[in-house]
């Protein structure tokens, strides 16, 4: 458990050198707890928090969405969805300065804001909408001021 929130993987324990190695690449830092969880659970999925409130810019309303499953780093046999693939081939006419951590079912990303300072080690954690139209107001919703803001947002998803 890490900040009270419980993870698991499909892929295994991380390697510390393959996100060493995508901090170098991007020339970035991630957050101190992101790079905990992710050397412990590879491609990391949350167990008892999966769910977060945030202001949705593109719908203009309050709405609880998953936080979907981070990206894996390194290369995973028969997987596309990869920190590496994701940096290397971004969605078209994406954000030039966010980093996407992790994916969604409908197509949106959770993503590090590295736009304001690129050498940040604890950045702005935003929602990029995928059926934005590009450049508009509505194409990123503020998610949390850091990870571990991120992380403290995170609560059970409510009985059906």
């Amino acid at each position: 458990m890490i900040a009270g929130v419980s993870f698991d993987s499909y892929y295994g324990q991380g390697n510390a050198a393959d996100i060493e190695a995508f901090e170098a690449l991007a020339g970035i830092v991630f957050p101190a707890k992101y790079k905990e969880v992710s050397a412990k659970f590879n491609g990391a999925f949350i167990l008892n928090k999966p769910v977060f409130n945030f202001y949705n810019r593109l719908l203009g309303e309050d709405v609880t969405s998953s936080a979907g499953m981070f990206l894996p780093f390194g290369e995973i046999e028969g997987s596309f969805e990869t920190m590496e693939v994701k940096y290397r081939h971004p969605p078209e006419d994406f954000v030039q300065g966010l980093i996407i951590f992790s994916v969604l079912g409908n197509g949106d990303a959770l993503c590090f804001d590295y736009r304001k300072d690129r050498l940040s080690d604890d950045p702005e954690v935003m929602m990029w909408h995928h059926e934005a139209v590009p450049g508009s107001d509505s194409e990123l919703s503020f998610v949390a001021s850091s990870f571990s803001k991120f992380l403290d947002q995170l609560f059970e998803r409510p009985p059906e």
